[in-house]
């Protein structure tokens, strides 16, 4: 499963939640329209009057001559359970019916994109969600009182991933980002998934570009579950457990696969040893010990020495059976002599 797969697999799970208590419903939306909204001023996106913004009006809120907002506040994604679950949180929470747009794919456009669009008390969605202050202006970061309980910091975490999070597949690098608007709010919402024990740290990629990351299997499961997505959890976990066997695996077989290579390399050179031995003092001038083991190397080039141990009569541990290599390599060394020889001979073998 893919990244965008995977991400759009939680996405779907956590917009069908539907939070009961109005401090999580309040968190919720507060994050979806900080990491999702725009607002725009002087009229909705498709208007023709004043300019449009990014949720950063100054001064006061702005009306027209009759003394209603003209703020617009539009919140566009690409998943239809995301903006469901803003029109929801919306009429749930303040009683309000925004337009629901479907913009169907096209030439430009190679997916559907989902608009909800609300005109009505927008001010007061926006101050109660902690977006603008008591003087209409725009607020950066995130209010204290949002997140205060633990459950409504689950839902503001959950409200910033289903507007601008990913998460990679189960199966590779694990990895979850979110995108911030700005640093405060990064810093907000990092701070948020430390409190809820969650290994996060804000970061910026390129000059503006910031963002939160929680790295590492094991936290990316507890983030999913933190968040509700709890089938998400049980494939991400069944994904973990697969990786980490594939890669204590892989492990594993080049660690035998080196050890291989060892073992081949230094039989091979032993071999080479018991030639030269043999050939600068015949088989006749080996004692018994060394000579026995001679002949099973040159028989059985690949055996282990444990296997070489066993074939002995009596069978030896294969510590003996090195020292005896060992012995045999050391007469084959340049300068090696027959005082040398009888030298390493007089010494006994407990094994």
């Amino acid at each position: 499963m893919t990244r965008g797969q995977f991400t759009v697999r939680v996405k779907e799970e956590l917009a069908a939640l539907r939070p009961a208590a109005p401090a999580e419903r309040r968190a919720l939306l507060a994050a979806l329209l900080r990491f999702a909204a725009t607002l725009h001023i002087g009229g909705g996106p498709e208007g023709s009057g004043g300019p449009e913004g990014s949720g950063e009006p100054q001064g006061g809120a702005p009306v027209d001559r009759a003394g209603r907002s003209r703020f617009t506040l539009v919140l566009t994604g690409g998943s239809g359970g995301v903006a469901r679950l803003a029109f929801w949180l919306l009429h749930a929470g303040y009683g309000v019916r925004a337009d629901f747009r479907v913009r169907e794919a096209g030439a430009l456009a190679p997916r559907s994109r989902y608009e909800v669009v609300l005109a009505e008390r927008v001010e007061q969605v926006l101050a109660d969600t902690g977006i603008l202050d008591a003087a209409g202006r725009l607020s950066f970061g995130v209010s204290g009182g949002l997140v205060r309980g633990r459950d409504a910091a689950a839902c503001f975490v959950r409200g910033a991933f289903l507007g601008r999070g990913s998460v990679s597949g189960p199966t590779r690098e694990p990895h979850l980002e979110i995108g911030a608007p700005e640093e405060r709010t990064a810093g907000a919402l990092a701070a948020a998934l430390v409190r809820l024990g969650l290994p996060a740290k804000a970061s910026v990629r390129g000059t503006d570009q910031h963002r939160v990351v929680v790295k590492g299997g094991e936290a990316i499961g507890r983030a999913l579950l933190t968040m509700g997505a709890q089938s998400a959890y049980l494939a991400w976990e069944d994904g973990r457990i697969r990786r980490e066997v594939r890669g204590e695996a892989v492990r594993l077989a080049n660690a035998d696969q080196a050890n291989l290579r060892r073992s081949v390399a230094a039989a091979m050179a032993q071999v080479v040893a018991v030639e030269r031995v043999i050939g600068q003092q015949g088989w006749e001038r080996l004692p018994a010990d060394l000579a026995a083991v001679a002949a099973l190397r040159l028989a059985h080039p690949d055996a282990s020495l444990a296997e070489l141990g066993a074939l002995l009569d009596p069978p030896r541990s294969k510590g003996a059976v090195l020292a005896r290599l060992r012995r045999l390599a050391a007469m084959a060394s340049p300068g090696a002599g027959g005082e040398e020889w009888l030298g390493t001979t007089q010494h006994g073998e407990d094994a």
